[in-house]
């Protein structure tokens, strides 16, 4: 990691915030191929991949120590430090929790996809990631929020961008219970390790949509102030 990260990003830290939001976003970029290789049984693959998972959010995190440590005492912009915090504490949360489900997914080798949940894992997965390129278009406006003063016509295109991270979160959760309903239905089935795994696999998945809609308004936040 090069320090000070404002050499390579000047003096503006929201410069810096949009690189750690992008890798963020790679990081959960790498979630369809971990499910891919879950479902297909190829557990050495998804150990593989579960580690880059991880040197990837290392890097996020790497980006966010450096931001936080050189962050300017005075940020002469329209927005609080304790906000841009919790902005990039929001985002962080992202690749975290991305991490998290690849930790439970390589917590035992040879831990099958039931066919049951096969539709409503990929229907899951799909809104998730769905969820997290919404948050990462409203990353990319952040240049010109600051242009606008965080206000006008850009923050009310902003604001819609963010309720739509609500509205694809909200379906998220609708399609996590479809999938909670369908684990109990073959509970009775399953070896009892098994359930513990898959209800903290579901619920790891659930937990990065909620990051990918908490960064949407911690962002509202600033823009309502």
């Amino acid at each position: 990691m090069v320090r000070n990260i404002f050499n390579l990003f000047g003096r503006s830290p929201f410069q810096a915030l949009s690189h750690h939001m992008s890798k963020c976003v790679e990081t959960a970029g790498k979630l369809p191929e971990l499910i891919a290789a879950f479902k297909a049984g190829e557990h050495v693959r998804v150990k593989e991949i579960a580690k880059e998972i991880m040197a990837l959010e290392h890097e996020a995190d790497e980006i966010k120590n450096e931001l936080r440590d050189n962050l300017p005492r005075s940020l002469f912009m329209p927005v609080d430090r304790r906000d841009f915090r919790r902005l990039l504490s929001a985002q962080d949360e992202i690749a975290d929790r991305v991490e998290d489900l690849a930790v439970v997914a390589t917590l035992k080798p040879g831990l099958a996809v039931p066919p049951a949940l096969v539709d409503e894992l990929d229907r899951v997965v799909g809104h998730v990631i769905d969820c997290i390129n919404q948050a990462h278009k409203i990353g990319d406006e952040l240049d010109e929020l600051l242009e606008a003063g965080f206000g006008g016509p850009e923050a009310v295109k902003v604001f819609a961008m963010i309720q739509k991270v609500s509205e694809i979160e909200h379906e998220a959760d609708k399609r996590q219970y479809k999938f909670s309903q369908a684990l109990v239905s073959i509970a009775d089935d399953m070896k009892p390790v098994d359930l513990i795994l898959w209800t903290e696999f579901i619920r790891n998945l659930g937990r990065i949509a909620n990051a990918a809609e908490r960064y949407s308004k911690e962002l509202r936040n600033i823009l309502a102030r």
